[in-house]
C-alpha cells in the first residue's frame, strides 16, 4: 500500500510500501524525482510509538542525504518490523529540499500489527525558520526530542540506549536533534561523539563497562541540557531583535 499527501509530492514524491513476509512487516521507502533536473534532498524516516495511557513517546529516526536524477525513483531504505500485539506504530517518511522545506511526505499507521485507516492528519508548521512536524492534538504527538543513533559496536549501542532512555524519562524533549555518533579513534578503539544539532558537546573513548557507560551518559545528559538551553536562549534573543 502506498500513502502520500496531495499537498506535497508534486516535484519530489515520498512513498511507503508495506507488506507482510513470514510474520514480519517489511517497509520500503522510495523517493521519486518528478522533474527534469537533478535534485539534492534530505530525508528523515521515523518510527513513532505513541502511548495512549501516558505522555511518553518513543521514536527511532534514520536520516540522510541523496541526489536523485531526473525522473528517477530510488529505494531510500528497507526495514522489517516485528508485529507486536496491540502496539501502535506511526511510520513517517519526510523529504526536504536544499532550503529545508518539506517537499515529500508519506505516512502509515499500524496497530496490533495491522495497517489501519490513517485518519489522523499531520500538519506541517513553520517554527523559527525551521520546519517542524507535529501531529494533531488528538494524537498528542510532537516530533521534538529526536535522538539519532549512529553507532558501530555493542558498547556504543548500549550507551545510546542508556542515553535515550534517560533523555525520555527526564522529558527533555529538545527542539534540536541530538546525535550519538561512534567513530574510529586511536588503534582499534572507537569514541562516542554527542552532538546537539551540529555542535559537539562531549566525546569519550568507548569502554565495554556498563558502569563507565552510565557515568558518561550522566555527563552527556548534563552537557546536552546545557547546550539546548543555550541554543534556545540564543534563538529567542535573535527573535527579540
Amino acid at each position: 500500500m502506498c500513502v502520500y499527501s496531495q499537498y506535497y509530492n508534486k516535484e519530489i514524491q515520498a512513498n511507503l510500501n508495506a507488506q507482510e513476509i513470514n510474520g514480519l512487516i517489511q517497509l520500503d521507502a522510495f523517493a521519486t524525482n518528478k522533474t527534469e533536473v537533478n535534485s539534492s534532498v534530505r530525508y528523515v524516516f521515523s518510527i513513532i510509538y505513541p502511548n495512549s495511557k501516558s505522555d511518553t513517546l518513543k521514536k527511532e529516526v534514520t536520516e540522510g542525504r541523496l541526489v536523485i536524477n531526473p525522473n528517477e525513483k530510488i529505494e531510500v531504505l528497507s526495514i522489517t518490523l516485528d508485529k507486536e500485539v496491540d502496539e501502535k506504530k506511526i511510520i513517517l517518511f519526510l523529504i526536504y529540499d536544499t532550503e529545508d522545506n518539506i517537499v515529500g511526505k508519506a505516512r502509515l499507521v499500524f496497530e496490533g500489527g495491522e495497517l489501519v485507516e490513517d485518519d489522523t492528519k499531520v500538519n506541517v508548521i513553520q517554527r523559527q525558520n525551521n520546519l517542524d512536524v507535529q501531529a494533531s492534538k488528538a494524537d498528542g504527538i510532537s516530533l521534538t526530542g529526536i535522538v539519532v543513533e549512529d553507532t558501530k559496536t555493542k558498547p556504543g549501542s548500549d550507551f545510546y540506549k542508556e542515553f535515550y532512555s534517560d533523555y525520555l524519562s527526564k522529558n527533555i524533549n529538545g527542539k534540536f536533534i541530538v546525535t550519538i555518533k561512534e567513530v574510529l579513534a586511536i588503534g582499534r578503539n572507537t569514541k562516542i561523539e554527542v552532538l546537539v544539532a551540529n555542535t559537539k558537546v562531549l566525546e569519550f573513548i568507548v569502554r565495554p563497562s556498563m558502569a563507565y557507560l552510565r557515568e558518561m551518559k550522566n555527563y552527556a545528559i548534563l552537557r546536552v541540557i546545557k547546550q539546548l538551553e543555550l541554543m534556545n536562549k540564543n534563538q529567542n534573543t535573535v527573535q527579540h531583535y
